[in-house]
């Protein structure tokens, strides 16, 4: 599955120039706090206590992460750890619409975390599924996310705070969602370096390229936040048995910062199309001016040559044709003519 993924086509905003391998990470919560586990005991524990069908209590949390899936780990996924085939399936496939789908015993939740690439100056987006269960989480993406080492680490450092993969869940999700908030900033300071370099030399050669180019990725970025809206209200609404009633006010305030997300991307769209418009009607003024200033300067040309058109005619019989100071005079006319239609346009500001 390719890095950096878009929704529709085209080229995707972030890749690797080169494959990597598939990683497999594991941890498991324990009486003495949580470590990190092999995979293969991360599956037991998954097999014997915690996977979904589990009757009998447990303490353990397990959490699983794989990081760029290929055949094999399709395999695990779907032949080990029993999940459904078309879950699967959308893990390998990627390019899937932010939602949430319900199997026997987990959840299926896919969402796409953002950041700036410091290299490019561009917005890249990973998309991360999540298969969770009462007691398990299994994290499956293409690329290193940052979100996914941080909870990692403070779940390690404070177990007491996580007791549960409803506090998990939360905390990868908020973390995910507070992420697209620097993202917003980036695009904000973009919009207003390029109204300003925009109105100060509407040039359509670059401005207006580096517009349509934010444009594409903020229209990039609201399909993958809008739809996070349906996904945290379906939580919300749905019975999840792992969905401590202590935790529905943090998880209505994540939904509370993916509503306010989307509608700064919508005013971003706006202010996008106002730049434009900026840009357009600059453009259109010194056209104008250009039109003015082109119109004048063939009028007193065209009068300078009408002048000399007539003494320039070769009849024999002309006024002042043998005037010693005709010459002079016909250059005086023109000079006169030529400088009162410049005085004339200068003073409309034509010129």
């Amino acid at each position: 599955m390719p890095a950096g993924r878009e929704l529709g086509p085209g080229a995707p905003l972030d890749v690797d120039a080169l494959p990597l391998r598939a990683e497999v990470h594991a941890w498991a919560s324990g009486p003495k706090g949580v470590h990190a586990v092999p995979v293969d005991e991360a599956v037991r524990l998954f097999r014997e206590r915690c996977g979904p069908g589990r009757t009998e209590p447990a303490e353990e949390v397990v959490w699983i992460d794989l990081v760029r899936p290929e055949e094999a780990e399709a395999a695990f996924l779907r032949d080990t750890l029993h999940f459904h085939p078309l879950a699967v399936e959308d893990c390998i496939r990627g390019r899937q619409r932010p939602k949430v789908d319900r199997y026997p015993g987990y959840f299926f939740l896919v969402l796409y975390a953002t950041r700036i690439n410091p290299d490019r100056e561009r917005m890249a987006l990973n998309e991360i599924h999540i298969f969770l269960g009462e007691r398990f989480v299994v994290t499956v993406h293409d690329q290193k996310i940052g979100q996914v080492a941080e909870v990692v680490a403070r779940w390690r450092a404070a177990p007491g705070h996580f007791r549960d993969t409803g506090a998990i869940a939360h905390a990868l999700l908020d973390g995910i969602v507070d992420g697209y908030f620097p993202v917003l900033d980036h695009f904000s300071e973009r919009l207003e370096d390029m109204e300003e370099a925009m109105l100060a030399d509407p040039d359509p050669g670059g401005g207006l390229h580096d517009v349509l180019g934010v444009r594409r990725e903020l229209t990039l970025f609201r399909r993958v936040v809008a739809p996070q809206r349906e996904l945290f209200t379906s939580l919300l609404r749905r019975d999840v048995p792992f969905l401590r009633p202590e935790l529905i006010p943090y998880f209505q305030d994540v939904h509370d910062h993916v509503m306010r997300v989307t509608e700064e991307i919508d005013a971003l769209r706006e202010l996008l199309a106002a730049v434009v418009d900026a840009y357009l009607s600059a453009a259109s003024n010194r056209l104008n001016h250009t039109m003015r200033l082109m119109a004048a300067w063939s009028i007193i040309l065209m009068a300078m040559a009408w002048i000399a058109g007539i003494y320039g005619m070769n009849f024999d019989v002309m006024p002042e044709l043998h005037w010693p100071l005709g010459y002079a005079w016909a250059l005086g006319v023109m000079l006169v003519v030529g400088g009162g239609l410049f005085t004339y346009f200068r003073r409309r500001r034509w010129i």
